[in-house]
This record gives C-alpha cells, structure tokens and sequence, in this order.
C-alpha cells in the first residue's frame, strides 16, 4: 500500500511540476492530482525538494537498469551506443505522459545549499552517484569504439557524449511542448529515433 501511494503522489508532482514548473507547482496541487490529502503528501515526502530529487533519482536508476541489461551481450560499440541512447527513449516515449519526466529534469540539479536534511542529502549523492554512472557508460563505449576504430577519435568522448546527449534532451523536450502546450513542432516520436540514430551514425566509421 505504501509503495502504491508513493508512486502514485510522485507520479502526480511529475506532472505538476512540467506542467506548471517545480518553482510554482504547490504541494496542494499535488495531493489534489494525486487524489489524496496535502498531509498523506507530507507523510511520505519531506517537502516539494524531496518529490523532485525523488523523480530524478527514479529516472537514473531506471536508465541505468535498462542501460546494463541491454549492453551485457552487445560487442559492437556503436551498438551499443544506439542501445543506450534507445534507453532514453524506451523510458520517455512509453506513453505520451512519460514525457512528463523528461519535461522535469530539465530543471536540472538543485543548488546543494537548498538541501538541508540528511535524507535529501542522502538522496541527493544517490542522484550524483546514478548520473555519473550514466555519464561513465556513455563514455566507456564511446572510448571502447574509438580503440577499436569504429568512432570518429577527432573528437573527445566527453563532447560526443553531450552532443548525443544534448541532442536528444532538446528533440523530447520539443515533443513535449507539441503535446502538451499545443505548439507545432513538427515531428513525431518515430522522427527522434531516426534522428539519434542518424547523429550516431555520423560519427560512426564504417
């Protein structure tokens, strides 16, 4: 039951805070998506940080899960590559309101001196520990293809990594907006895949 509850009220302040922004979603507008009372809120999360620390560490670890059990058995690097980037989108592009989270870490890292107790500072290293972990597998492959000859080495793994990286943070972001607030973007969840796959193709040596 408590586990239930919790998915439940964190899956509402994910789509509080991209629908409105964490800095003016409220944790009465939460409990009221969740359907439950502001004080259930409180009794499973310390205050709004804690939802949102919560929902970025949700999504590293899934990432991070999905990301070891795909490249455990895949010996090409570029491979691999195009199957941890196909990750983010088996995760985001689930179902349209997936792309809720992807709206939400957006918001990019509190600042540490907004984390004062030692559960969200807990919380916080986690989130920093996941990251880093994500981050070290992108550039292992990216390091392991270059070796191999199989990636374009003129450029740093760290660079491929953000501009890979970079790239798909702002196609999702777009498809956000086409589906949420109504703007035109112009292409479709099929148009992200092929695009990422392209890019990491252009590196690629064939």
């Amino acid at each position: 039951m408590a586990k239930s509850k919790t998915d439940k009220i964190l899956n509402a302040a994910i789509n509080i805070f991209a629908k409105k922004g964490y800095q003016y979603a409220t944790i009465a507008e939460i409990a009221a998506e969740a359907g439950t009372a502001t004080g259930s809120v409180y009794a499973y999360f310390e205050n709004k940080l804690d939802l949102l620390l919560s929902a970025m560490l949700h999504f590293f670890k899934k990432v991070n899960e999905l990301n070891q059990r795909k490249i455990s058995d895949i010996k090409n690097p570029v491979d691999k590559l195009h199957a941890v980037f196909i990750s983010f989108q088996d995760i985001l592009l689930v179902d349209r309101k997936a792309l809720y989270l992807g709206e939400v870490l957006k918001e990019g890292f509190p600042q540490p001196h907004l984390i004062k107790s030692n559960k969200l500072k807990q919380k916080q290293q986690a989130i920093y520990d996941e990251n880093l972990l994500l981050l070290q597998t992108i550039d292992t492959i990216i390091i392991e293809g270059q070796k191999k000859g199989m990636i374009d080495s003129t450029i740093k793994p760290q660079v491929l990594r953000q501009i890979l990286g970079g790239t798909s943070q702002m196609l999702f972001s777009g498809l956000f907006l086409q589906y949420y607030r109504k703007k035109t973007i112009g292409y479709n969840e099929g148009d992200i895949s092929n695009a990422i796959a392209m890019l990491i193709n252009k590196f690629a040596i064939h």
